[in-house]
């Protein structure tokens, strides 16, 4: 095995006949819709199957990997086992986060799995510390495929297929062929790794009582819960405490050295973050992209913040995560764009944003 330098992966090609049979309508590779039968703004609180393929995936093979990783990621790798995931990121020396990703293991590999225009960045960074590290990385992107299950309805739906969900929130199982985690949500979660093949069996299967929905269900389930993605456009854009990544579970204080930690120590320990991330409500029928500048009317042409992720919740209305000055979050003038573009308002987090040493 060796290194591969990734280009852009096409979706595996029996998964793409399984969505354009379904009324999938692609556009540059992602599915912008299902055609209009198919419920355009689905929420939260429905069970549906998501596609997810602006999602990718790493794989990391070799003896070393182990060690490998956890010199390189602000969490602990050492926590990661056959059962348990983990959220996790990349940082570059300057203590800025390159990629946000969820690890898990799979019949002994290392798996990654991020926003595909963030691959190469990531991988191009991994191979350049390898050196001599007995490790192999890949874009394995159009190798498996991903797909979720989100919804009050999910541990129905599959223990009809004979199939056992992990029960604890970053837990794993492997059943039937497939790699499956179950991640943060107000209800059930499952992301599912397979191959091609065995993806579009249980989707197929899953399919005939549950509705298929794009990855903007999914999107909005992160954000919700106040999880981050970092894209090509945002990618040492933020800081891990911006990002709120030590609050969820995402940063170790206790692990070794890795790329920017003295960086993120140095505010965790000395000082408190003047930046934090929030969840927001924007008046908008455009979707405001990742990176994407927050202004105060108070405050004129002074960027306070930027888009980490935004999603459509309806018409006219979308739900975002925003880092923002902390002492501009009592601010009632909040707009996206310019200081009279659409308005913000912010909405609670599944987690507070006070934190100390430890």
């Amino acid at each position: 095995m060796t290194d591969q330098s990734p280009g852009k992966p096409e979706m595996s090609s029996p998964w793409q006949e399984f969505l354009v049979a379904h009324d999938a309508v692609i556009e540059n590779g992602r599915v912008t819709s299902f055609g209009p039968s198919v419920q355009p703004y689905p929420g939260t609180q429905d069970t549906c199957v998501c596609e997810l393929t602006p999602l990718g995936l790493i794989r990391v093979t070799g003896e070393e990997t182990r060690t490998f990783l956890h010199s390189q990621f602000t969490n602990d790798l050492e926590q990661v086992t056959a059962h348990t995931s983990q959220l996790n990121s990349y940082c570059s020396p300057k203590g800025r986060v390159l990629s946000i990703f969820m690890v898990f293991k799979h019949n002994g590999d290392y798996f990654l799995v991020l926003p595909k225009d963030v691959i190469e960045i990531t991988l191009r960074k991994l191979v350049m510390y390898k050196l001599r590290s007995k490790v192999d990385l890949y874009d394995a992107s159009e190798h498996s495929v991903l797909f979720g299950v989100t919804g009050p309805g999910v541990g129905p739906a599959f223990e009809n297929l004979g199939i056992e969900l992990p029960q604890k929130v970053y837990g794993c199982t492997q059943e039937s062929g497939a790699t499956l985690v179950r991640l943060p949500s107000e209800n059930t979660r499952i992301l599912v790794m397979a191959d091609a093949e065995t993806a579009v069996s249980l989707c197929s299967q899953l399919s005939e009582k549950l509705p298929l929905a794009t990855f903007r269900l999914w999107d909005l389930h992160d954000i919700s819960c106040g999880i981050p993605r970092v894209t090509a456009l945002t990618s040492e854009a933020f800081t891990p405490q911006m990002t709120n990544l030590e609050l969820i579970n995402g940063v170790s204080f206790s692990k070794g050295c890795y790329p920017g930690q003295e960086v993120v120590a140095r505010t965790h320990y000395l000082g408190k973050p003047n930046r934090r991330m929030y969840r927001a409500s924007i008046a908008t029928e455009q979707l405001p992209e990742p990176g994407t500048n927050v202004f105060s009317a108070e405050e004129g042409d002074q960027p306070l913040g930027k888009v980490v992720v935004s999603q459509m919740v309806s018409a006219g209305h979308a739900s975002a995560l925003i880092v923002l000055r902390t002492q501009k979050e009592e601010d009632p003038c909040l707009h996206i764009g310019s200081a009279d573009g659409p308005a913000i308002s912010l909405q609670e987090l599944p987690y507070s944003l006070q934190s100390g040493p430890s």
